[in-house]
């Protein structure tokens, strides 16, 4: 339920800080375990981006990081306003040790997280459509065909919003921003949160703190925590806000298929519950040890695709992903340019068959709702994007630089590159999947740039921070990580850590699902402890009941 001011003087099983997708699910799984849980949210009840200087980030190395506004959202859902709807999971091999990829083990096997994914995909889409899709066998290859789905609703705080509203375990407290945490050292515990309302101040006190404000919001806490207490997460040189994360997307080549048939087995495909799903190219376990490559996976889009002068429909759709690419984008060259407006000349020319197929693309795109518009070619030849893992390494990382908001916390700056074995390995994976689709007589790929060009190519797609991976990451001591296995914080008894700031390698997923997935874990985990500290605060109490007084019958003398 949605609560007023009056809910700080109240005392909570487990506060959760962050009412994004993350924080959401947290908060609804404990409260369905009987968990008094307040959620509490920086924002009004409607996410939205924030404005110039709002935030406590400046992020101003902007090569390959994207700018704080446009990676961060405050408001109740958080980014998933925003967010696309991917569901994907991770895969075994993302949790082994790789000789290849620095600093890849983690300490617990996927096969922790599994049994948390169907779960995660109800929660992220209302109960509607949060079923597995199962994938049809097929024999060993070094290409097999790993699933996407998308959900329903993309908006996280929509798809569960009777339940925010109504439940009675759940309170949420909306434009309440967490300003500190108090922290006493000798009990090594959180006492309480700082909190900034509405033009006042509050205090608020639980048993368990979950921190689910993002990856760098996540960080930029626990950094202005140790600057009063220098001793805490390994010090200065531990590993907290190091190993910052995200991905490498983008597209360099294009897909032509041999046949239709192998065509619509990788076009996305709506399922009988009206969600849709999609099959991708991804390297076998084997070949990506084999060819050390990081992981990634491959799927067809009209994005960037050749077009035909004639048609009406897919020249739209080619002017309308190139709306910003070609003012902006410095990868293309002039003769990207010159057919840019070859192709807008053309349509003007037709003007009734472009309006025609504006209709029926808008139709497929909100009438229909589908993911993205993708429209069957006839000559099969679509763009080829790819989502793959960043290596990780210490030298990317979030700090605190010398300027401090009104809550008088520093601000977070950040330093962020890729390694020249990213633009590696992409390339790589590209040059293998070529290979096995020629040797299968599925298809080939046909390269943007020429081969010399093609890295430089990569590295000028390269950006992120949407995807904060590997702030706090989790290991098993405090020299190497912030959090263990369970989250918690290994410095701090009762505080937790939500979102993919604790993965020790980002994988080729979207990070959604799976950091969903560990939020119900750990509320899973935070439900057992409570069950099990009520146990043994029962079992204390009869203890002290049965305890003989003096000049009691059962007194010794």
């Amino acid at each position: 339920m949605f609560a007023d001011l009056e809910v700080f003087q109240q005392a909570f099983d487990v506060c959760v800080a962050g009412g994004g997708p993350v924080g959401i699910a947290a908060a609804l799984e404990l409260s369905r375990r009987g968990i008094r849980t307040l959620l509490i949210e920086a924002g009004p009840k409607r996410s939205k981006r924030p404005r110039q200087n709002e935030t406590g980030f400046d992020i101003e190395d902007d090569v390959y990081h994207a700018a704080d506004r446009l990676t961060s959202a405050t408001g109740l859902g958080g980014t998933s306003e925003r967010w696309g709807g991917q569901c994907v999971e991770l895969d075994d091999i993302d949790f082994e040790a790789r000789d290849y990829v620095a600093h890849s083990d983690w300490p617990i096997a996927h096969e922790k997280i599994s049994p948390f994914y169907q779960r995660a995909r109800s929660l992220l889409s209302s109960n509607v459509g949060g079923e597995r899709s199962e994938l049809e066998p097929e024999p060993e290859t070094d290409f097999p065909t790993s699933r996407e789905s998308w959900t329903r609703i993309r908006n996280t705080a929509r798809a569960n919003r009777a339940e925010l509203a109504s439940s009675q375990n759940l309170f949420v407290a909306l434009d309440a921003r967490v300003k500190a945490l108090v922290f006493d050292p000798v009990e090594g515990r959180v006492r309480s949160m700082s909190i900034a309302c509405r033009g006042g101040s509050y205090k608020v006190c639980a048993e368990h703190y979950v921190l689910a404000c993002g990856g760098r919001g996540n960080t930029r806490l626990l950094l202005n925590l140790q600057v009063a207490f220098p001793q805490l997460f390994g010090g200065s040189d531990g590993p907290l806000g190091r190993f910052y994360m995200g991905h490498l997307a983008g597209q360099i080549a294009q897909i032509e298929f041999a046949t239709r048939e192998h065509a619509e087995r990788y076009l996305f495909k709506r399922t009988s519950t009206g969600t849709f799903v999609c099959n991708r190219f991804q390297p076998a376990p084997k070949v990506q040890r084999a060819l050390e490559l990081p992981n990634i996976a491959f799927w067809p889009t009209n994005r960037r695709a050749a077009v035909g002068e004639v048609d009406a429909a897919l020249s739209l759709l080619y002017l309308w992903n190139s709306r910003k690419t070609v003012v902006h984008k410095a990868t293309w060259g002039e003769a990207d340019r010159s057919r840019y407006y070859n192709v807008l000349h053309n349509m003007l020319r037709h003007p009734l068959g472009a309006t025609r197929s504006a209709l029926g693309l808008i139709h497929q795109k909100y009438s229909l709702a589908e993911p993205y518009v993708l429209l069957r070619r006839p000559d099969m030849r679509y763009g080829l994007r790819y989502h793959g893992e960043q290596i990780p390494s210490s030298s990317n990382r979030a700090f605190l630089k010398p300027v401090q908001d009104e809550d008088g916390q520093f601000k977070l700056e950040v330093s962020f590159r890729y390694l020249p074995q990213d633009f590696r390995g992409t390339l790589q994976a590209h040059l293998a999947l070529d290979r096995w689709l020629k040797e299968r007589k599925i298809g080939k790929l046909i390269f943007d740039a020429a081969p010399e060009n093609v890295e430089e190519h990569i590295a000028a797609q390269a950006k992120d921070g949407y995807h904060q991976i590997g702030l706090t990451r989790m290991g098993v001591d405090r020299n190497h990580a912030v959090v263990n296995h369970n989250c918690r914080v290994i410095d701090i008894a009762n505080l937790y850590i939500a979102g993919s700031s604790v993965f020790v390698t980002s994988g080729q997923a979207n990070p959604t699902l799976p950091a969903v997935a560990f939020a119900v874990r750990l509320a899973e985990h935070l439900a057992t402890e409570a069950r099990r500290q009520s146990t043994t605060a029962a079992d204390l109490s009869t203890s002290s009941r049965l305890q003989p007084q003096k000049g009691s019958p059962l007194s010794i003398p």
